[in-house]
């Protein structure tokens, strides 16, 4: 994808506050269907079953 589906929390930016909205944000509001529109939308990209071994083999042949 060319876009961030979700949030990645590393290091400092993984705190009690910021875990609970985005939690919130996925669980009560609208970004829920657009992450499972987008994880599809990736699934699709990737060539479906076998996805992780056809995103593995992308990125080690990738230059």
């Amino acid at each position: 994808m060319d876009r961030e589906i979700v949030t990645e929390l590393i290091q400092n930016e993984l705190n009690t506050n910021r875990l609970v909205s985005e939690l919130k944000s996925i669980l009560d509001g609208s970004r829920r269907g657009q992450i499972l529109n987008d994880y599809q939308q990736l699934r699709e990209r990737l060539g479906g079953q076998g996805a992780s071994e056809n995103a593995a083999k992308i990125i080690t042949t990738k230059k």
